[in-house]
């Protein structure tokens, strides 16, 4: 999810430091908000007869990959389908981002950006990038059961938010998150090795565990509000604290 770079730009993060260090760059921007390397879309059928855009004209070289997680929440699928559809609001789970802005409602096309870790600028900007990576994104709803997305410009994503409730447990939901991207070959390995795929696992059930803590406290709350106080409202007290200090850390 990262606009296309200049043709000598394309992928440069594959020469630029040691493996390791490129894993966990590439692995760290993956996750829903982009990724390091990037590719150029194919040149158009006019460009293909100059001789400086024939690069341009071969089909790319791809490399797919997919990556999900789960867990269960102690809320109504109804509240956490209503505040994840909620995009602006995904800066809260996932603190990489810096800003997620729906700039067209009816087509649920959004624009969002992410401040790159302090530990890769080095990496990213030797790599052509800057510290602040924007992309456009596209989402479709299915309430209260699910929320799709795919990328509109930069590396191709796409993804969907899952929301089944637990047998047997009215307040208590599954939620899954999957993510399908497609990268340059030359990411592939990188993105494969172990470094990658735990960093981008951490991250990701990281985000959704902020999310788990600040449902779980809100439907806490409206359960102690439905109760007229009383023990529920403890209940709902100590959960909005154990959501905050897990925002904190």
């Amino acid at each position: 999810l990262v606009a296309p770079l200049p043709d000598d730009h394309c992928c440069a993060v594959s020469s630029v430091g040691n493996g390791r260090m490129r894993s966990l760059c590439l692995s760290s921007l993956l996750l829903l908000h982009g990724a390091c390397c990037c590719y150029i879309a194919p040149a158009s059928r006019s460009e293909c007869s100059n001789t400086a855009s024939r690069r341009r004209c071969r089909p790319p070289l791809l490399w797919s990959g997919e990556t999900s997680a789960e867990l269960v929440i102690r809320a109504p699928p109804q509240l956490l389908f209503e505040v994840y559809a909620d995009i602006e609001r995904m800066p809260e789970w996932s603190p990489l981002l810096e800003r997620v802005t729906l700039v067209d409602p009816a087509a649920r096309r959004s624009e969002w950006a992410l401040r790159v870790p302090r530990p890769l600028t080095r990496l990213v900007n030797a790599a052509g990038l800057q510290n602040l990576v924007q992309w456009e994104a596209m989402h479709e709803l299915d309430p209260p059961r699910a929320l799709r997305w795919r990328s509109l410009s930069g590396v191709q994503n796409s993804g969907e938010a899952t929301f089944t409730p637990v047998a047997g447990q009215p307040r208590a939901t599954t939620v899954r998150l999957r993510m399908s991207y497609t990268l340059p070959d030359l990411a592939g390995p990188l993105a494969e090795t172990r470094l990658a795929q735990s960093f981008v696992r951490r991250t990701m059930h990281g985000a959704m565990t902020r999310f788990r803590d600040a449902m779980e406290a809100q439907a806490a709350a409206a359960v102690a509000a439905d109760d007229g106080g009383g023990g529920g409202a403890a209940v709902a007290e100590a959960a909005m604290e154990a959501a905050m200090k897990a925002a904190m850390e």
